[in-house]
């Protein structure tokens, strides 16, 4: 368990200012492959948070992480499935962004649901 103590040896500020390189670090980090949902679950999961995301069944700030966790997750499966198609190029750039607004949000939704849709 990843454990941070921002308080040690009085360096607060000096501590604050690292959580952004931490946060690199943990998106970068491999996810253990029990925690992997299959690709149709981790599709599941995108689908219902970008119906969130467009319906605004929540604060923008619980949509975001909604959206990005669910985007996460989908990336983790296309790389344990080694595949590399729209879909999972969407969920990486939705995971790469650092200030995901509520138009990119939106954006991203959209194409997810499009990119899921059935035929």
């Amino acid at each position: 368990m990843l454990r941070i103590n921002l308080f040690a040896n009085g360096f607060a500020n000096g501590a604050l200012l690292a959580l952004p390189l931490l946060a690199s670090q943990l998106l970068a980090a491999p996810v253990l492959a029990s925690q992997v949902l299959p690709f149709p679950e981790a599709v599941q999961k995108g689908r219902l948070a970008a119906e969130a995301v467009l319906r605004r069944t929540g604060s923008e700030m619980c949509l975001r992480g909604k959206l990005t966790n669910a985007m996460v997750a989908l990336s983790s499966s296309c790389d344990a499935s080694a595949r590399k198609d729209s879909l999972c190029s969407l969920a990486d750039q939705v995971v790469l962004e650092s200030n995901l607004t509520l138009p990119m949000m939106d954006d991203a939704a959209q194409q997810l649901l499009k990119l899921t849709s059935k035929p």
